[in-house]
């Protein structure tokens, strides 16, 4: 935007000298002048070439407006803006009413960082009347000053959430346990217990959490942030959680570009009999995202984790995921948009089972999003996932079948109501399945919720 705006003003600078013609155009034998070809130069965008002709010559031509007027333009369109308050402030000096060099002196102002003093320039060219090209750089220039005094500030948001509904399946287990047992291990007559019993219930919870965001510079910001969410299970109080996630990540931003890397750490309890499906996880993720239009971005992404299990050392492991994702908005009233991903990865087991093999794993899946807004307060989603997973290690799971293969797929249907500021009703249906060819990992899952949430700015 920056080039944009200079661009803009050395049009109008170099339009108005042009037309106005010079009282050094040319010498008696008719020759270009060097201010004549400084003057070509610059427009013809080599300002450095302009500055390296005129600036030998300041020591003898300090004081001559024309001679000021383009040196102080040559040094600033060639990044020397300290050098061009100096040839601005010499030609203001003779005339304090030269709009065009305090244009050009908010410009270097501006480039230098001194943002008061750019302000004060642009307020003394506006209040004489200047023509409208000139009116609109100097808007132009007053919100990027605006932008650039958002620089710099730390934005704090936050939210709170509660939400109801039902879960046919809370901990997303196989429905006939006894013969899942004897088609995984071959034996007969075993009852489910713990985890494994499949239970249906009413859920209910809340959470909240907040988000830091300090902008370091124009490209440099960072951020922290932390959730909190307690989820109740009203017919097995038991199996109610709680989670914590906490995250910090910094991102530099390039032109189109912008590249993040952060920390995230996450943990889950259980309130449930020994062993608890309790588990910390520790992660680190990095991403490139690059902006092609105002409707189309891909991004490339990648994540390592450790999670560790207190109560379930064999399900310990470390994991490597990797991806790329395509987000398309398109046109219309209605601003529907889609996102898709693909990703691949792997678990790699840190504690070995009874029988020598241990739950590492490989696999690979995809994500396709899309919204569709019939108003400003109204947006419906849709969101489906698949992934494809296989052990890594044979009979990790049965004794029956060599390798364990999953293939897991979920659907959700929903909508994100606003019927005030900063309130949020969302509604919304999730089903998942889980086909495996050990049948103790086979389960089907339905939950529907109601949420409704508020948003601090």
């Amino acid at each position: 935007m920056w080039l944009r705006l200079n661009f803009c003003v050395v049009a109008v600078l170099v339009a108005a000298l042009l037309s106005a013609g010079s009282s050094d155009a040319a010498d008696s034998n008719g020759h270009p002048t060097e201010l004549d070809l400084a003057r070509a130069l610059i427009a013809q965008g080599n300002a450095g070439a302009a500055y390296a002709l005129l600036e030998p010559r300041e020591f003898d031509r300090a004081g001559d407006i024309e001679f000021d007027t383009l040196l102080g333009i040559a040094a600033l369109d060639s990044g020397n803006p300290d050098k061009a308050t100096l040839a601005f402030e010499r030609v203001l000096a003779v005339d304090p009413n030269a709009a065009g060099a305090r244009l050009d002196m908010a410009r270097a102002y501006f480039a230098l960082g001194d943002l008061a003093r750019t302000r004060q320039e642009l307020d003394v060219v506006a209040q004489n009347n200047p023509p409208p090209a000139a009116r609109a750089v100097i808007e132009k220039y007053l919100a990027a000053i605006a932008e650039r005094e958002r620089i710099n500030t730390t934005v704090v948001t936050g939210y709170v959430e509660g939400f109801a509904g039902y879960d046919n399946n809370i901990t997303a287990v196989v429905a006939d346990f006894g013969n899942a047992v004897l088609a995984t291990y071959n034996l007969a007559g075993f009852q489910p217990t713990g985890n494994a019993v499949m239970r249906h219930s009413a859920v209910l919870g809340g959470g909240g959490g907040f988000e830091v965001i300090h902008q370091l510079s124009d490209a440099w910001s960072a951020s922290g942030a932390a959730d909190v969410h307690y989820r109740n299970v009203a017919a097995a109080n038991n199996y109610s959680s709680e989670q914590l996630d906490m995250r910090g990540s910094a991102s530099y931003t390039v032109g189109a570009d912008v590249m993040r890397g952060g920390l995230s750490l996450q943990s889950y309890a259980q309130r449930t009999d020994v062993p608890t499906d309790d588990r910390n996880a520790l992660g680190i993720n990095l991403e490139w995202r690059h902006v092609y239009s105002d409707r189309d971005q891909t991004s490339l992404f990648g994540v390592a984790t450790r999670q560790r299990y207190p109560d379930i050392a064999v399900d310990d492991v470390d994991s490597a995921l990797f991806g790329i994702g395509w987000l398309h908005l398109f046109e219309g009233s209605h601003k529907p948009l889609l996102y898709a991903s693909v990703s691949s990865g792997q678990d790699n087991a840190r504690t070995q089972l009874a029988n020598g093999a241990d739950n590492s794993r490989r696999y690979a899946g995809g994500r396709l999003y899309g919204q569709w807004s019939p108003n400003d307060n109204i947006d419906l989603f849709a969101n489906f996932g698949v992934l494809d997973r296989s052990d890594r290690s044979m009979y990790a799971r049965s004794t029956i079948i060599a390798f364990g293969n999953d293939r897991i797929g979920d659907a959700t249907l929903g909508c994100n109501w606003r019927p005030w500021p900063n309130w949020t009703v969302r509604p919304q249906a999730t089903y998942t399945e889980n086909r495996s060819n050990v049948a103790l990992s086979s389960f089907h899952r339905t939950e529907a919720t109601v949420a409704v949430r508020y948003d601090f700015h």
